[in-house]
């Protein structure tokens, strides 16, 4: 019974791995693909021009300019960068970090803003230090999608 249920689990994550999937031209995605974000051309390009340690400490400014929240790190999962945002961030040590898709952040000015209510932000997923790698690159965040 055990070694049914194995060989299905193993198919099944056969089945749905990137490595293994072809695209509409019928090339394969290969594993030695370097591990970058893809950056698409959602995420504003103003924010592509800055580097991580410029954006952390950043605060984060609601559609009405009040400071909502404030940005802790700038991290990768399954391809694609996250900003680590800290929601209460009049305290230093913070249990409500949630991860935020940089595309949702616009620069304005010297001001980063997001279209989200401070309840909207405490929705999203808590940041799980284990699920995400730290993007420790010096660079603008434009380079890391070469």
């Amino acid at each position: 019974m055990k070694g049914i249920l194995l060989a299905g689990c193993t198919a099944a994550l056969l089945a749905s791995s990137p490595v293994l999937a072809a695209s509409s031209d019928h090339s394969v995605t290969h594993p030695t693909t370097p591990s970058v974000a893809a950056l698409d051309d959602s995420v504003d390009p103003a924010l592509l021009k800055m580097r991580v340690d410029q954006l952390k400490g950043k605060d984060i400014h609601g559609s009405d300019g009040k400071d909502m929240a404030e940005i802790e790190d700038i991290v990768r999962y399954n391809r694609q960068l996250f900003a680590v945002i800290d929601v209460d961030h009049t305290v230093d040590v913070s249990d409500k970090d949630v991860v935020l898709p940089l595309n949702k952040l616009r620069v304005k000015g010297d001001r980063l803003t997001l279209d989200m209510t401070k309840d909207q932000l405490q929705g999203l997923e808590k940041w799980q230090k284990d699920r995400y790698e730290r993007v420790k690159e010096a660079g603008p965040l434009s380079e890391l999608g070469r």
